[in-house]
């Protein structure tokens, strides 16, 4: 017993076969089930294709509906018809019917008075100054056509008791306004014959002073004609009142 040599099995109980034997084939799917896949795919394709097709023949058959506006222009004009009519009623207190008196608008801070747009800024300075700061407004100093500018100026300037530069100044013994029109001796004979010099406003009264001094002044300026002085349902008039620019069509 002692030399006795002793075998064991160690083989695992029914695993006779070897370990590739004991590995499992993967499943074959059905061989239908490939076919209907790749004809699903087909049908997919020819799906977005007639969709595509479709889709073109749509927008290119597509009818216009006759009220619609044929182009941009036409359909801001169309905007312009509803919401200018309301700006006017708003403003000139317009109802549409002829023989109003016209609507004039100035710009923000400045005042109407008569048929002209004024503004006294807050700045003060030589005569030259005055002007090239009206310049940068799109304006003048102010001009006296006649004795009821200058009522309209003194109104202006009266509360505060100003004096203030307006755009007339003589040189050489010329007089002349800024925007070159025409100077009434007659109307202004009080100013006399001055070799150089400014003017200025106060109390309803001209004043000739050196162009150096230091004086407020007066801007002026053309209102915006909103309104034309016989408007009706089918002319309204912008800046220039031979140019109708709407109708009042849908307001």
């Amino acid at each position: 017993m002692a030399g006795e040599i002793i075998y064991a099995d160690l083989r695992q109980p029914g695993g006779g076969s070897s370990p590739a034997e004991r590995c499992h084939t993967p499943a074959v799917c059905p061989r239908w089930h490939g076919v209907l896949l790749k004809l699903s795919g087909v049908g997919y394709l020819v799906l977005l294709v007639l969709v595509a097709v479709l889709s073109v023949q749509v927008f290119q058959k597509a009818p216009t509906s006759p009220n619609a506006p044929q182009n941009k222009s036409e359909a801001g004009g169309r905007t312009e018809e509803c919401v200018i009519p309301s700006l006017l009623r708003y403003f000139c207190h317009w109802n549409g019917s002829t023989g109003h008196g016209g609507c004039k608008l100035c710009p923000q801070s400045w005042q109407l008075f008569g048929d002209q747009c004024y503004q006294v800024p807050k700045s003060s300075g030589t005569w030259m100054e005055g002007k090239k700061d009206c310049e940068s407004r799109g304006s003048h100093l102010a001009v006296l056509r006649n004795t009821t500018d200058m009522d309209h100026l003194s109104e202006i300037i009266r509360q505060d008791k100003l004096t203030v530069w307006i755009g007339l100044n003589a040189s050489n013994n010329v007089w002349k306004w800024v925007d070159n029109s025409s100077f009434d001796a007659t109307m202004f004979s009080s100013l006399g014959s001055v070799e150089n010099g400014c003017v200025t406003l106060k109390d309803q009264k001209l004043e000739v002073h050196g162009c150096e001094s230091d004086h407020k002044w007066v801007c002026q300026t053309e209102p915006f004609h909103l309104l034309s002085k016989t408007a009706g349902d089918g002319d309204l008039y912008g800046a220039h009142p031979e140019k109708p620019i709407l109708h009042d069509a849908c307001c």
